[in-house]
């Protein structure tokens, strides 16, 4: 009940008093639009998140957040998985087999989110367009490789990186199912490794000269947007130390 009436009732509120702040600041500092942009952004991606956990009941009392999914208990839960980072409470019921887990505030995530898109797309615009000697060009490089390599992280590295044993198995057994490969055989898994830095999931089978890497991909993305980023912030730093140097005059 709290997680679909009460979070969005605790949730208007938190807005409505961080109105009155927000005005007081916006009207004494007269700030640009893009800080106004960025102040929202980040207050909306604060409360989306507490949100996704159901301002920390997810992590104190994650069974009383999925609550009873009918009056007679007739499908009772079997667990509940709760990720800190993406903000994920997943129940998963005895038919979730079937149907899939139930995610109670998922509404929190996607607001958050949203408050993060727009907090990061106005601090880019406010850094982007203040003075400095670093060429805009430069600076919008270096900032937009470093928020791709984030997404790539959390929307592809981070997901992998949090499966369990079993559901890590599966994905080594779909890499070796899909055509062309498809074969009427038996697959065997020797050994599946995970390293964070650099990022892999190695699943290695019975035909030892097989290997798969699940996040090749996804390591080559990040390889490219940090390439792109030491370049970006070596054109900016240059920029800045020749606009430093002291001019001879020229007589």
């Amino acid at each position: 009940m709290l997680a679909f009436f009460g979070v969005p009732l605790i949730s208007f509120f938190l807005f409505g008093a961080g109105f009155v702040p927000y005005r007081m600041w916006s009207v004494g500092r007269r700030p640009s639009a893009p800080a106004r942009w960025a102040v929202i952004g980040a207050f909306t991606a604060v409360v989306g998140y507490a949100g996704a956990v159901v301002y920390g009941l997810a992590f104190t009392d994650p069974a009383g957040v999925c609550g009873k999914r009918t009056l007679d208990d007739d499908f009772p839960l079997v667990r509940v998985t709760v990720d800190a980072f993406p903000p994920d409470v997943a129940c998963h019921w005895t038919d979730s087999g079937s149907y899939g887990p139930s995610h109670p505030a998922a509404l929190g995530t996607w607001v958050m989110w949203a408050g993060l898109g727009v907090f990061i797309v106005a601090l880019s615009v406010l850094l982007v367009g203040r003075t400095s000697r670093a060429a805009g060009w430069a600076r919008a490089g270096a900032i937009g490789s470093f928020v791709l390599a984030a997404m790539v992280w959390v929307f592809g590295v981070d997901p992998q990186l949090e499966l369990s044993r079993t559901e890590l198995r599966d994905e080594c057994l779909h890499w070796r199912t899909v055509p062309p490969d498809t074969k009427l055989m038996r697959i065997e898994i020797r050994d599946i490794e995970r390293t964070v830095f650099p990022p892999a999931v190695t699943c290695t089978y019975g035909d030892v000269e097989v290997q798969a890497d699940l996040l090749a991909t996804e390591r080559a993305y990040l390889l490219l947007c940090g390439a792109a980023f030491v370049v970006f912030s070596a054109i900016g730093l240059s920029q800045v130390a020749r606009a430093s140097r002291p001019r001879s005059d020229v007589r």
